[in-house]
């Protein structure tokens, strides 16, 4: 990962990681518009589903993890506030951080766990940034492991 500089390039890097894990069905399919999350990938025939990625990569320079847009608003804070089943089930986080070759993979009970201000807020909205010391960090075949079987589930 030695040539991402910021959370663009963290996102296609990840892209790349997940593009081979769908070539085993082509039921799948990866989307390149970011209207509401990061990836987004859909999967046709008996079983449809839709998968939500949200990537956010860490650079100490930043400080921050933010998510959503000014006011509280936007898809990230109102997943996060709402707890609707199907995001609960279908949206995890990937977190980066320019100190680590490694992965977090995170759902949203877990992202909650390390908002500031432990909610979401109408004005600010972010991650501790202590979850890269509080959870388990990933290895990238580890993460491949870990997304093949969210995407099969």
């Amino acid at each position: 990962m030695n040539n991402i500089n910021n959370e663009s390039d963290f996102e296609n890097h990840i892209r790349q990681i997940i593009i081979p894990l769908l070539s085993f069905s082509e039921s799948y399919k990866i989307f390149d518009f970011k209207k509401a999350v990061d990836i987004l990938i859909a999967r046709n025939g008996a079983k449809p589903k839709l998968f939500f990625i949200e990537i956010k990569y860490h650079k100490k320079s930043h400080g921050r993890l933010g998510f959503g847009h000014g006011g509280g608003k936007g898809f990230q804070p109102e997943v996060l506030k709402e707890r609707i089943d199907y995001f609960e089930d279908n949206l995890r986080w990937i977190l980066g951080h320019e100190d680590s070759e490694e992965y977090w993979f995170a759902d949203n009970e877990t992202i909650r766990e390390y908002l500031n201000d432990d909610r979401v807020a109408e004005k600010y909205n972010g991650i501790k940034t202590n979850i890269f010391n509080k959870i388990t960090p990933k290895s990238k075949k580890e993460l491949i492991l870990e997304l093949n079987q969210w995407l099969k589930s």
